[in-house]
């Protein structure tokens, strides 16, 4: 064909003056009958590759996407310029997609929608027998990867439609693919020689930010913040269902104006209403799974706010990228717990059909007919649509049936009789995919827990080479513009200085406890065992309690100089605000524990001297001080020093002789001969009042040691 000016066709077409990159070489290809697959990033005009081949061509061009609500938004808005498109989905009556069907069948439409699902039709697959495709665009085309984030099945069937429609060329779209993905795409659908256009995954707009929440409350408070800093759209993605409802609830307490939540187990209508009222500013602020967004062309969302950690970089570069499409800045915030990777790794292990449920899936397909209602066999077989989708491809594999399409709502099935199912191929299969899951849980883990530059980090996981370059980066970049500047003075001002620094330097990371103990001092097993005593700072909060210690601990955190990382046992790390604050030595504004005093202080270092606190009260005795006097000494309780005392009887360190009475030691003795050695109460009983259950510990326990 002869190419027009496309300069001219994207004025005519569509009222723009220039081509975004790579949109006039993906146009070259496709106008030029050649195959290409397109990586750009969310909101950089991928559709108008496209959109606008399609109203060149000659011929229908069929669009294979798997978003409902991105043909319902890129439809409308195409016939609202006069343009001959439409979309044939699940929310058509069965007339108006009859109606559609029979209009397709005369060539009308330039463009249409259909879902990968729709593949599988037979009465479209019959409408489409009467129509010449110009070009096969596959959008989300990283949905046909099983090394992908959002792998379909019904994607899989893409290359054989292709050749049944006699190959037309095609254009594959998306905005995240690492290389392994790009290529895995370009074998799935068989693309012949295509042109390759990576445009790049940097969006310099956005604000990258990670916030360490290590449990709910944090993160509630850290949202809560958040909202109240904002204006404009926003989106909140949670991990679950129930999360998105209960999350929505919270924003509106805060922010006092309505919050909607949206996920898959809403009814087609409400979610359509909540997504138009999201769209018109009705509401300004909607908590989702990530069952919305994909392809939701809303150009002023101005932050994206990750409740729960995702499964993948792919997925959460393609949640953000909805922030910020009208080039203006964005936020886009990650709140991570080192426990959130908990629910990733159970959706991984729970992601595809167990053996039993395929061999139970085969006896139900045996007894149908031929044409069966999908919500039966899911109810059946307790699998969702996409565990059943794979059931059925495993039974495919396995030759025990064969798809004959699918028609008015129903699933065709030839079922072979009597097979003996080898599903081992596919388990494997299924295993493989697992584990290269995991992995990718791991690679977005390690972005949330980077010290290093976060933009840089997403470029280099797309095997971009491009630089990072952006006006607000990420927040591990903003550290030296947020950190302190007035220098510590005080020793209360250098305790967090000497946390954040012990962090730093501990060659065997720990959780905040078992930091807080080694500032301390504690003689703990754990910390004896792993050598932490020899690190320069053990025991240099010696003169604090580890309460205190802990406590500062908990403020750091929150503050975003320490945070916690790692899974099961969450251990605590400095961040590059602590770094650029411990380099400066400069004072951090939390509350502080009081300095003690010189007393409280001396009393500390005789403490350690002596090896421990039973071990000062020991030197005391053998100075000859009587308990009160101890107590006195050391600011600690009577009955603290008795608990010592009887300790070091017991360990035959100090006799009962140096601290009771001869004669108070004789009566107690006599009331042990007709005592039952159970409660101590009892022998007391048996006692003048004048002796006391200090005295009568420290005897009983000499006499046990006898």
């Amino acid at each position: 064909m002869i190419v027009p000016d496309l300069h001219t066709a994207l004025d005519h077409h569509f009222g723009f003056a220039a081509f975004r990159a790579g949109q006039h070489d993906a146009l070259d290809a496709t106008l030029s009958a050649r195959d290409a697959l397109v990586v750009m990033p969310t909101g950089s005009g991928k559709s108008l590759c496209f959109q606008l081949s399609a109203l060149l061509l000659a011929d229908t061009t069929l669009v294979i996407s798997p978003l409902v609500a991105l043909m319902k938004d890129q439809v409308d808005a195409l016939v609202a310029r006069g343009k001959r498109a439409t979309y044939i989905n699940s929310t058509l009556s069965a007339e108006e997609q009859q109606n559609k069907l029979n209009i397709l069948a005369r060539g009308w439409y330039k463009i249409v929608y259909v879902a990968p699902e729709r593949l599988r039709n037979a009465a479209f697959l019959d409408a489409l027998k009467h129509t010449r495709v110009a070009l096969l665009a596959v959008d989300e085309a990283h949905c046909i990867s099983q090394w992908g984030h959002d792998f379909r099945p019904d994607y899989l069937r893409l290359r054989e439609f292709a050749d049944a429609l006699n190959r037309p060329p095609m254009i594959a779209l998306t905005a995240t693919a690492t290389p392994q993905v790009q290529t895995d795409i370009i074998a799935q659908l068989g693309l012949r020689a295509p042109i390759k256009i990576v445009t790049g995954f940097n969006r310099p707009n956005l604000a990258l930010r990670v916030r360490y929440t290590p449990d709910d409350d944090a993160k509630r408070r850290e949202l809560a913040a958040l909202l109240r800093e904002h204006t404009g759209s926003a989106i909140i993605y949670a991990g679950t269902r129930r999360g998105t409802e209960e999350i929505s609830a919270f924003c509106g307490e805060v922010t006092r104006a309505p919050a909607a939540f949206y996920h898959a187990g809403m009814a087609d209508d409400e979610r359509t209403r909540v997504q138009d009222a999201f769209m018109r500013d009705k509401i300004k602020i909607i908590v989702a799974t990530n069952a919305f967004g994909m392809g939701v062309d809303k150009p002023d969302i101005r932050a994206v706010i990750h409740y729960a950690i995702p499964s993948t970089v792919e997925a959460y570069y393609q949640e953000i990228g909805r922030a910020g499409r009208d080039g203006e800045p964005a936020r886009v915030v990650l709140l991570y717990s080192p426990k959130d990777r908990e629910l990733q790794e159970w959706f991984i292990e729970n992601d595809a059909p167990e053996p039993r449920q395929v061999a139970h899936l085969y006896q139900i397909l045996q007894r149908a007919k031929n044409w069966v209602s999908p919500g039966y066999l899911q109810r059946a077989t307790n699998l969702n649509d996409s565990k059943l989708q794979l059931a059925l491809r495993q039974l495919e594999l396995a030759g025990a049936l064969k798809r004959l399409g699918d028609a008015r709502g129903l699933i065709g099935v030839e079922v072979t009789p009597n097979v003996t199912l080898n599903l081992a191929e596919s388990e494997a299969e299924t295993e493989k995919r697992r584990a290269h899951r995991r992995k990718l849980l791991a690679q977005i883990i390690a972005y949330a827990e980077t010290n290093q530059c976060r933009r840089q980090f997403i470029l280099r996981y797309f095997g971009d080479a491009g630089n990072a370059d952006a006006p607000d980066c990420c927040d591990n970049h903003r550290a030296a513009t947020t950190a302190p500047t007035r220098r510590a003075e005080s020793a209360e001002e250098w305790v967090p200085l000497v946390i954040l620094e012990t962090a730093r330097t501990l060659q065997r990371q720990v959780g905040t406890q078992k930091l807080a103990q080694i500032l301390h001092g504690s003689h703990a097993q754990e910390i004896l065992q792993f050598g932490y005593t020899r690190h320069k700072f053990y025991g240099k909060l010696a003169d604090y309690r580890v309460g205190e210690i802990e406590n500062v601990i908990e403020q750091l955190l929150k503050q975003g100089y320490l945070k916690t990382i790692g899974g099961k046992y969450p251990v605590a790390q400095i961040t590059p605000l602590g770094e650029e604050t411990v380099n400066t030595r400069a004072a951090i504004a939390i509350e502080l524990p009081r300095a003690p005093s010189p007393t409280a202080r001396a009393e500390t270092h005789h403490t350690r001297q002596a090896g421990g606190t039973v071990a000062r009260t020991l030197a005391l005795v053998q100075q000859g001080k009587l308990p009160a006097e101890i107590a006195q000494e050391r600011d600690l309780a009577i009955s603290t020093i008795y608990g010592h005392l009887e300790q070091l009887v017991t360990e035959g360190k100090v006799l009962a002789d140096q601290l009771v009475p001869a004669d108070v030691r004789e009566q107690i003795c006599a009331g042990m001969r007709e005592w039952n050695g159970q409660w101590l109460s009892d022998l007391k009983a048996r006692l003048p009042a004048a002796i006391t259950y200090e005295q009568i510990r420290l005897v009983v326990a000499a006499e046990k040691k006898k």
